[in-house]
């Protein structure tokens, strides 16, 4: 690792990182807010809508009904789709910047003539944004405990199981990142290489969403990321599911090494 990138790297991420987080931050005190206020009437609602009903029990990874417990309940604050939108712009914006970014101004000869190898840099890349990553996956966790204290729920948040949800968050932020990595590793243009793995992304989400309207398309619901992803079922078990974790390492491995090979062995354009 090369401290000299990692201190760019840092500089290069440190104001976008700055603004997600508190972005993720203040969405999860109003959020805390609004379950508060209006848990009861927002749950009696989705109860009653069936297609409503599949559509938030295929974020939270589990069935909603009238019996849910707070912690529960609360669980959507980790599924919401603009949690998904920050923390997937934060990912994609940055991974693609290792590569495909530098390729696509013509810096990459320049970089890459430093005194550094292609190994290290992306080793020392990877280590910058894996402790972003982390960042990213507990700054849930951080506002649901900042808006709870501002807007007490009527039974306490148990923030045992929420640290669970946010160690699956974490692993599922690192498959996205990875499969940055590998995408910036293989194109020579930033926007490919975003519009790729978000292309990736918003399948997976249409196979997770025909999965529970559709019935034939329940046999495929294993190819969606969310798949793996089930805050819900995280709660009331009070324990990780070892599927759910392998498949999500097993991606992200798979991914990072990938990109790391096709890095070390490609030709890098010229300006």
């Amino acid at each position: 690792m090369n401290l000299a990138v990692v201190g760019k790297t840092t500089r290069d991420t440190l104001p976008l990182l700055l603004v997600t987080l508190a972005s993720i931050v203040v969405f999860e005190v109003f959020f805390v807010r609004v379950m508060s206020e209006l848990a009861a009437e927002l749950l009696g609602f989705w109860t009653r809508q069936p297609g409503l009903k599949r559509l938030i029990q295929m974020l939270v990874g589990g069935e909603v009904d009238l019996g849910i417990s707070s912690t529960g309940l609360i669980t959507i604050g980790f599924v919401h789709p603009l949690l998904f939108a920050l923390t997937w712009t934060f990912i994609l914006t940055s991974s693609s910047r290792v590569i495909a970014a530098e390729i696509d101004r013509g810096t990459a000869d320049l970089l890459l003539a430093l005194p550094v190898s292609r190994a290290s840099y992306y080793l020392s890349v990877s280590g910058v944004w894996l402790v972003c990553t982390a960042l990213l996956a507990g700054a849930p966790l951080f506002g649901l405990w900042l808006g709870e204290r501002q807007c007490p729920l009527k039974a306490p948040l148990d923030y045992a199981k929420l640290a669970l949800v946010a160690v699956n968050f974490l692993l599922l932020l690192l498959a996205i990142f990875s499969a940055g990595m590998l995408a910036s590793a293989c194109f020579s243009r930033r926007s490919a290489a975003i519009a790729v793995v978000l292309g990736g992304l918003l399948l997976s989400l249409l196979i997770n969403f025909l999965a529970q309207f559709w019935p034939p398309a329940e046999r495929f619901g294993f190819l969606g990321l969310l798949d793996y992803y089930r805050p819900l079922n995280i709660v009331r078990a009070s324990a990780l599911s070892p599927r759910d974790l392998a498949v999500l390492a097993g991606i992200t491995a798979a991914c990072w090494v990938g990109g790391l090979w096709r890095f070390c062995a490609r030709d890098i354009p010229a300006a």
